[in-house]
Parts: structure tokens; sequence; C-alpha cells
């Protein structure tokens, strides 16, 4: 049901930028902003109300970020409690060791096969997509045979700063 409705409201952005009118297509983008803004600010004051609430808002905040639907509004607004290193370390760990986190750079999360199979790489950069969807871009790398070639781009993360 909620992919449901997320194709509907992406159905009618796309409509409204479509909008031949350029003051009637500019007053329904600000309009949408105007009622993500409202939410978000509703949202985020509805969590510091929750996590006042001490051990037990903790509690609550970690049952709410772990729902599917609440915890993409989280992540949407810019409110979601973990980061994404720990969204993608959480969606790893039920992959049963068939992929590691090689990390995050720039808001791209690398992630390096560990073993192979039958769309073990689709199964895996979707449930990464679904954990991060604010992830700038997910890249799953084949795992390395032992004693095979390792290119030295697979070794490490480029640093910050550096090409």
């Amino acid at each position: 049901m909620p992919e449901d409705r997320v194709l509907q409201i992406e159905n009618l952005v796309r409509r409204v930028e479509l909008i031949p009118d350029s003051d009637a297509r500019q007053t329904a983008l600000d309009l949408m902003g105007a009622i993500l803004e409202l939410h978000g600010t509703g949202l985020e004051r509805m969590m510091e109300i929750v996590h006042d609430q001490g051990e037990a808002g903790k509690i609550t905040i970690r049952r709410l970020a772990a729902d599917d639907v609440v915890g993409s509004l989280l992540v949407l607004h810019g409110l979601h409690p973990d980061d994404i290193e720990t969204r993608v370390a959480r969606a790893l760990g039920k992959m049963h060791g068939n992929a590691e986190l090689l990390g995050v750079f720039e808001g791209t999360v690398r992630i390096r096969l560990s073993a192979s199979g039958c769309g073990l790489r689709e199964t895996v950069e979707g449930a990464v997509r679904d954990a991060v969807p604010d992830a700038a871009d997910v890249i799953v790398e084949d795992s390395i045979a032992a004693g095979g070639f390792v290119p030295l781009t697979a070794l490490a993360m480029p640093l910050p700063g550096r090409v």
C-alpha cells in the first residue's frame, strides 16, 4: 500500500512539473514545498516530545525508525536517528554474511559481495536502497576470489579532497 502511494505521489509531481503555465506550476510546487516543510516540522516536534519521555521515549523512537513507512518519513525529513552506515549495516546483517559494507563516501555506499549466487547482487542492492533511500548511489562489487587480482580501487575508499 505505501509503495502505491509513493508511485501516485511521483506521478502527480511529474504532472505538476509539466503544467505549461509557469505561474500555476510554480504555485503548485511552492504549495508542495510548504506542505512538506509543515509536515517535517511537525514530525520533528513529535520526535522531540517522544524523546523527552526518557528511556520509554527512546524505545518508541527506535520502534518508529524501524517501521518502514515512518522510517522513510524520518529519512525524508532528515530526522532518522541512525546514520547511513548504521542503516546499511542493519540491512546487510539480514544478508547472512553475503555482503560487507566497504564504506560511505559523499553519500555513495560501496558494498562488496562476499559470496555469489543467482540474484544476490540485485537482492543486496535492493535491500540497501530500501534501507538508505537518501544515499546518493549504491555500488555493489563482486567478491574478490582468493589469490585473484585485486585492483587498487577495491582496497580503499578515496580520502576526502583526493581524487
